[in-house]
């Protein structure tokens, strides 16, 4: 009688080769959920600046996705009912930057002291706002009851 054995060190080859593919499979899973994590969040964020730190980065945040915060200039707003397009500066100091928006102009825009405005700084130096905030004034918060007298 003849018998065929593989030899033993060959079997152990073959599990320690099997390890390894799969070590090396979770590696390029992980690997390719963090390229995804991060190259999703890059394309999303968006900076967060003042009027201040926008003049002073203008030059490289042309057409980038930038959100701003600013106190409004009451004076400066224009509202066309037809086309829905609202203009308006935001101004700090002695600093201007000319907004246009189009959409609905929300309710409280008149009594607002500050608004945040989302979208890209053109090359002409209009902000084009996909998104404004108005931040309310502090006249909407509730008081405080005054104690009674007896």
């Amino acid at each position: 009688m003849s018998s065929i054995a593989a030899p033993a060190d060959q079997g152990a080859a073959v599990k320690m080769g099997g390890k390894w593919k799969f070590f090396i499979g979770g590696l390029l899973i992980l690997g390719a959920i963090a390229y995804v994590t991060v190259s999703s969040f890059q394309t999303n964020a968006i900076y967060y600046l003042t009027l201040k730190e926008l003049n002073a980065q203008r030059g490289s945040l042309i057409n980038q996705p930038v959100r701003v915060n600013a106190p409004l200039d009451k004076a400066s707003i224009q509202f066309d009912d037809k086309t829905l397009i609202l203009k308006f500066n935001l101004k700090e100091d002695n600093l201007i930057l000319p907004v246009v928006y189009k959409g609905v102009k929300p309710d409280t825009f008149e009594q607002g002291e500050s608004v945040v405005a989302e979208g890209k700084l053109g090359p002409d130096g209009t902000f084009q706002a996909s998104t404004i905030l108005v931040k309310c004034p502090s006249k909407y918060e509730s008081e405080v009851p005054a104690s009674k007298t007896k």
